[in-house]
């Protein structure tokens, strides 16, 4: 009975020591995540009509996400990424996730390429509890304020109203007579929800609207009309480097000599400069850094890509590499500050408690919070300098409101 009476006393301690050092069933798994490495999917046009726009953003991941690895990973683990190609279209954007959530099982995802897709698929990313880095700078995406979906920089439309405040309070233009370019396209009517509110803030209208579609190949009818109408600036919104180009180039042939306003897209890649003197009076507004942007960020950024990559300096190059590297340091900062035990709720609360954060230039500083998931909130506006083939800072970073 002794003995009975000793085991029965001494069985708790048996179970509690038993559940301490053993692991159970019950131990949660998390998606995309084991001992040694960290699952991260990146939904990117590899292939399609913006491919060759979007493919150095996806080099910038996967050569920030190596320099990681090659220097020790995040806590031990290192980062995979995969890559899907969803071709700048709906079908192959929702069969990209698909394949990544349910086959590749990754933990989060950098993504999609446009606008469009992510107002396809970010109920979807809500339903699979996927946290991700939006690359397009849209609203859609924060406003209202969805619990997995954060952006870095300010939005497209945030950048919109800080070009229309620098064209008309800091160009220093007399009665200003605003010819507005735009395109018919889901960016180019968002712009354009932005542009107008704010001209009208200054009691200022475009006296001319031309649509110039991303496919044209020139802008003769639209600058003919733009002359008739004796405009003294041009603000060209939801534009692309190959439009605005023509623009310019057509402005010059035609010897209208007015300064063009771009959005963010004509600094995508490298091309503007490329217009030669036709770019002279070409400015552009940008949330994210060029290639050769000041800061420590930015500086490490040319360093280590030129390490993977010598011999492929450039005098100039777009912003959408710097954008891929911002993003990826991004992520990388959240899942070093989660720390070794993480869950999808782990990188929310984390990225939450985000503030000021510096990149070193890449991008302005950012602040995340429960209630707001767009980490930027200004951009510079830069100017084309064909002479030396640089995007130059005209100003510093500046808020929108």
């Amino acid at each position: 009975m002794k003995l009975k009476n000793r085991f029965f006393y001494i069985l708790p301690f048996i179970v509690s020591v038993f559940f301490i050092y053993v692991p159970t069933s019950q131990s949660k798994e998390v998606r995309g995540v084991t001992d040694d490495a960290i699952k991260i999917g990146v939904s990117m046009d590899q292939t399609g009509p913006a491919a060759s726009t979007v493919v150095p953003l996806t080099i910038a991941i996967k050569n920030y996400i190596r320099h990681v690895n090659e220097t020790g990973g995040i806590h031990g683990r290192r980062i995979k990424v995969i890559i899907e190609d969803d071709r700048y279209s709906i079908p192959a954007a929702i069969a990209a996730l698909k394949k990544l959530v349910y086959k590749d099982k990754i933990y989060a995802l950098i993504g999609p390429s446009s606008a469009s897709l992510v107002n396809v698929i970010w109920q979807k990313i809500l339903k699979e509890k996927l946290p991700t880095i939006v690359a397009p700078s849209v609203e859609v995406a924060v406003k209202p304020l969805k619990k997995y979906l954060f952006i870095c920089t300010d939005t497209y439309t945030g950048q919109i109203r800080t070009l229309v405040d620098y064209m008309v309070k800091d160009y220093g233009l007399k009665e200003p007579r605003i010819g507005l370019v735009y395109p018919d396209t889901e960016t180019g009517k968002t712009d354009l929800r932005a542009a107008l509110p704010r001209l009208k803030k200054y009691d200022l209208e475009p006296v001319t609207k031309e649509i110039l579609m991303p496919s044209a190949l020139e802008a003769t009818s639209q600058v003919m009309t733009l002359r008739r109408n004796k405009v003294n600036c041009i603000l060209n919104i939801g534009t692309i480097p190959p439009t605005t180009i023509a623009l310019l180039r057509e402005l010059r042939k035609f010897g209208l000599k007015v300064p063009v306003f771009n959005s963010y897209g004509a600094m995508l890649g490298e091309e503007l400069n490329r217009a030669g003197e036709a770019a002279n009076q070409a400015y552009s507004v940008h949330a994210i850094s060029p290639w050769y942007g000041e800061g420590s960020g930015v500086a490490q950024m040319r360093k280590i890509t030129l390490k993977y990559s010598p011999g492929t300096e450039k005098p100039c190059r777009g912003t959408v590499y710097t954008g891929g590297w911002a993003v990826a340091a991004l992520l990388v900062k959240v899942l070093h500050d989660a720390g070794r035990n993480i869950d999808e709720d782990t990188f929310i609360t984390t990225i939450e408690a985000i503030n000021n954060y510096d990149n070193g230039g890449l991008t302005s500083k950012m602040s995340f919070s429960s209630t707001n998931h767009k980490g930027g909130d200004s951009a510079k506006i830069f100017k084309a300098d064909p002479k030396s083939g640089k995007y130059v800072a005209l100003t510093g970073w500046r808020k929108s409101d």
